[in-house]
């Protein structure tokens, strides 16, 4: 006969306790092991019309407008520019507002595409 198996882990009181002895060895059928239920997936606290993706659309959104909002700064500053310095502030504020617009476009697609694919992902679910 074969060693009976180690008994539950004793610091968990939920274990089941091991099965009794008989005078001619184990029972027939086969020991039960112990497993503990998984723990629950976490999953963030959002609205089931809100995604990841939708988040990301928004963010994007933003940096859109900030980046136009620049521009249109940059374009304002040009029109009183007369030193150097007042160009080299131009052109810095019109930069940072073009890479503001990339970033923003660039999040906005990208978060539409997540958004698609949980969307895509629920529907095949259910």
């Amino acid at each position: 006969m074969p060693d009976p198996p180690p008994a539950a882990v004793m610091s968990d009181p939920n274990a089941p306790p091991p099965p009794p002895t008989y005078a001619g060895g184990y029972p027939p059928q086969a020991y039960p092991t112990w497993q503990q239920a998984p723990p629950a997936p976490y999953r963030p606290m959002l609205p089931p019309w809100l995604s990841f993706g939708a988040i990301l659309v928004l963010v994007g959104g933003v940096l859109l407008l900030v980046g136009f909002v620049l521009q249109a700064v940059a374009e304002s500053a040009y029109a009183t520019a007369d030193t150097a310095s007042s160009f080299t502030n131009y052109l810095n504020t019109l930069a940072l507002g073009n890479a503001l617009i990339g970033v923003g476009i660039f999040l906005a697609f990208l978060g539409w595409l997540f958004h698609q694919m949980s969307r895509a992902r629920q529907s095949a679910m259910h």
